[in-house]
């Protein structure tokens, strides 16, 4: 059994980004930006821009002994051995912790959506990684029901 989930940040959230463009635009345009001011908040905010992109999606699957998350373009990107596993539970995480890859009590967050999560405990020094997705349950009878591997892979 394989599972796969795409986590996407809500359309009209969505629709939000292109209009960050405005609000660095515009007051560029306000003060008369001068040749380096535009030196560099081009760049700065090129950056910025590729950067919320890059978490705006969260692509989770469940497939050949591993559960594997990975953010918009492919990166960052990470791999869990279900047989370095202990524990899985369903779990919430607040608005506090924001989204993107995030330290949480106790180990990491990644989500771009919602407070919804699954909280596996790994074996090497019983950290756990937080997965936020918008189908919880899915994902741990996905997890819970997916045959282990012997050999250790977590990246």
């Amino acid at each position: 059994m394989s599972y796969r989930y795409v986590n996407r940040v809500p359309r009209p959230w969505a629709l939000l980004y292109p209009a960050m463009l405005l609000f660095w635009i515009i007051p560029l345009a306000v003060v008369g930006a001068t040749a380096q001011l535009l030196l560099w908040s081009i760049p700065s905010m090129l950056v910025a821009l590729v950067a919320i992109r890059a978490f705006m999606t969260l692509t989770i699957s469940v497939a050949d002994g591993e559960v594997v998350t990975v953010f918009h373009w492919g990166w960052p990107r990470r791999r869990i051995s279900l047989a370095d596993v202990t524990s899985q539970r369903v779990t919430t995480h607040g608005a506090r912790y924001g989204w993107g890859i995030r330290f949480v009590p106790g180990g990491t967050l990644w989500r771009v959506w919602g407070r919804d999560s699954v909280e596996l405990t790994l074996a090497d020094k019983g950290r756990t990684f937080s997965i936020g997705t918008a189908d919880p349950e899915g994902l741990l009878a996905a997890i819970a029901t997916a045959p282990r591997s012997s050999t250790s892979t977590s990246k």
